[in-house]
């Protein structure tokens, strides 16, 4: 450089002029004096000839020009003191240089990176800083990118950073790597604890309201977790120097639950209730920009909201009809009782609502067959889904028969006939079921909701029959 010639000229023309300091002498191999060579203030070593030396000096500042091609400044100062020292003081050229290596301050251009007015950092150039922070950026832009039905709209920094040039040591320049473990984890004040008796290093982070990692992080020396009374333990709590804010926008689905509605039945007997209408749970698709903070979401605002599916509103029925109170009993009198004993099936008939109506066993199972495959739902009779008695007395009902929506009271209704004597339209009892016999060995039912109304075979059937019962 320009600059340090016209300096290493002033300097070398001030020692020859300044005598008190250096003898003319010295810049000669005829003299035997002793000289004390400095660098920047710095003492590099004991020389005999100062014009040697200032030779060294000029090879190590051609080989740091050569190292750093860039626009360098080299601001050295050099003087010599004489020395009064054994020549067993002497320095060699060797620890000579290494010496005058570490005193030249080598300065160069650089960028300063600096976070909310604090000067953080530099770096080599403006590429190097701006990709400091494309590196702090990447694992949450590639976390958002990893994720379905999310998209990044907007990745900046909480605080403010600024970039600034400056011409610093050479020394004091960091790679970029370097630059984000420094802002990544900050800088951290340590204060120093020794430890007690029963102490454990999970016991002193509690006590001092920091984490294991950090005193990991503070005391790179600890043997694992080991650690014995006496020891000494830097506690300090790292913190970022930057946060991260990012905005996206995702896409979810959410259930619209439904609604109910009880209607009043005049032809359902009170306290009871059966289902209208089975109720069905909605869906929309949801747009929201949710915003975080080094990943930690900190507001979501919906931005679109999609019906894609109406909820079906449940309906059911609650009954009002009042039931009727039983007549007393007359006496039966003697015409009727012996009219009864010659009919003979005083034991074996129903009551006159079961009775009514016309029809027989084969128009029973032809309009029954009708409904194979309809759907099972419990709690309906008809006419487009059933339960077990709701569809027996649905199709009994087509017939003019007033059945109860009951499996336990249809075992009373009719007149009992034996296993044996089965034909079409018997009404066939299990425990907690009825079904409709069509014979060879087959019957009609309400199933369950799987299967819904089908033929299933008596002889092969899980549940016992208890009765079978005839009204035609």
């Amino acid at each position: 450089m320009k600059n340090f010639k016209i300096l290493l000229c002033t300097a070398l023309l001030s020692l020859l002029l300044i005598n008190s300091a250096v003898p003319a002498l010295a810049y000669t191999d005829d003299d035997d004096t002793m000289y004390t060579m400095y660098v920047n203030d710095q003492q590099v070593g004991i020389v005999r000839f100062p014009a040697r030396a200032l030779l060294i000096y000029d090879s190590i500042e051609r080989g740091l020009k050569e190292e750093y091609p860039e626009d360098v400044f080299i601001d050295t100062e050099i003087h010599f003191a004489v020395a009064n020292v054994p020549t067993t003081r002497l320095t060699n050229n060797m620890v000579l240089e290494k010496a005058i290596v570490e005193a030249v301050d080598v300065r160069v251009n650089s960028v300063s990176i600096s976070i909310d007015g604090t000067k953080i950092c530099h770096v080599k150039d403006l590429e190097a800083a701006e990709k400091v922070i494309d590196d702090i950026k990447a694992p949450y832009i590639q976390k958002i990118e990893e994720q379905e039905d999310s998209q990044l709209e907007e990745i900046a920094f909480k605080e403010d950073i600024d970039f600034g040039e400056e011409v610093v040591s050479v020394k004091d320049i960091i790679s970029p790597e370097e630059a984000v473990g420094t802002i990544l984890h900050g800088n951290q004040e340590l204060e120093e604890y020794e430890v007690q008796e029963g102490d454990s290093l999970w016991s002193i982070a509690f006590d001092k309201g920091v984490s294991v990692s950090d005193l990991q992080l503070s005391n790179p020396d600890l043997e694992g977790d080991i650690i014995r009374p006496g020891d000494i333990i830097r506690i300090g709590q790292q913190k970022k120097l930057l946060t991260v804010l990012t905005k996206e926008k995702i896409k979810y689905s959410r259930e619209i639950p439904y609604e109910t509605e009880v209607k009043n039945d005049s032809s359902l007997e009170k306290g009871k209730t059966k289902v209208v209408q089975q109720g069905e749970k909605g869906q929309k698709d949801i747009t929201a920009l949710v915003t975080k903070e080094d990943g930690q979401e900190i507001s979501r605002d919906i931005v679109e909201e999609k019906v894609v599916k109406e909820p079906v509103k449940h309906i059911e029925a609650k009954g009002t009809k009042v039931k009727p109170k039983p007549q007393p009993k007359r006496p039966a009198s003697s015409s009727s009782s012996s009219s009864s004993s010659s009919s003979g099936s005083s034991s074996n008939t129903s009551s006159d609502s079961s009775r009514s109506g016309s029809g027989s066993g084969s128009a029973v199972v032809a309009y029954a067959m009708k409904f194979k495959g309809y759907r099972y739902v419990f709690g309906t009779s008809g006419p487009n889904t059933f339960d077990c008695s709701g569809f027996t007395k649905y199709v009994y009902g087509h017939f003019g028969v007033s059945l109860p929506h009951s499996s336990k009271s249809q075992r009373s209704v009719g007149r009992s006939v034996s296993r044996s004597n089965l034909q079409q339209g018997d009404i066939l009892c299990f425990s907690g079921h009825v079904g409709i016999y069509i014979g060879n060995d087959q019957f009609i039912h309400a199933s369950n909701k799987r299967d819904g109304v089908k033929i299933s075979s008596l002889s092969g059937y899980s549940k016992k029959l208890i009765t079978a019962r005839r009204i035609f």
